[in-house]
């Protein structure tokens, strides 16, 4: 990512404000996706991802939505967008059912129940990645009686957001539907919809 992208476009879109997210700084979470250092990363992440969007970075808008939220709601949101994509094969509709009892009840025992599901899947699906999110959305990602090791705070919302992106970007109208994923996650982020 280079270049201003603040100077070019703050004031086209006006900010929401993100009363959930802990970040103040759009470069917190900038660093936590390893992106350089660049002008305007000063301002607060909602600017920020309304400024990415306008310069058209939908995908890098994704990536920073979901290390800005929350786990829970990174987890949601890619719950909810992926509920649009209902997938027949069976190990991923199992995975979805795991996150929706973690996001009803989120416990260890369905934390760590939801990886589970994610063995039978091959490859990176929507399902296998939101299951693995919630995974990593705390805890200790050692079995039980083992030395505790929680995951990198941001690993969920990484997660969430490849969810996100593997959905809508193999869809029939990837721009209108990744455009909308961003609208939903926005709106969860400024508190303007539940989660679920």
């Amino acid at each position: 990512m280079t270049g201003d992208i603040l100077s070019r476009s703050v004031g086209l879109v006006p900010a929401a404000n993100w009363p959930l997210t802990v970040w103040t700084q759009a470069r917190q979470v900038t660093r936590l996706l390893d992106w350089p250092v660049m002008a305007g990363d000063e301002a607060p992440p909602d600017a920020f991802f309304a400024a990415l969007r306008v310069a058209q970075r939908e995908v890098e808008a994704a990536q920073f939505l979901g290390v800005s939220l929350p786990r829970y709601e990174a987890v949601a949101w890619a719950a909810r967008v992926l509920a649009a994509y209902p997938d027949s094969d069976r190990a991923n509709v199992e995975a979805m059912r795991a996150v929706h009892r973690w996001l009803l009840e989120p416990s260890d025992a369905l934390r760590r129940a939801s990886l589970v599901t994610t063995y039978p899947i091959r490859g990176a699906t929507p399902a296998r990645l939101c299951a693995t999110a919630v995974f990593l959305s705390g805890g200790s990602t050692m079995p039980a009686g083992a030395t505790p090791m929680p995951a990198p705070r941001h690993t969920t919302g990484m997660l969430a957001a490849a969810a996100v992106l593997a959905a809508t970007l193999k869809s029939d109208r990837p721009a209108t539907d990744l455009a909308e994923a961003l609208d939903l996650g926005a709106a969860i982020a400024a508190q303007a919809t539940e989660p679920l």
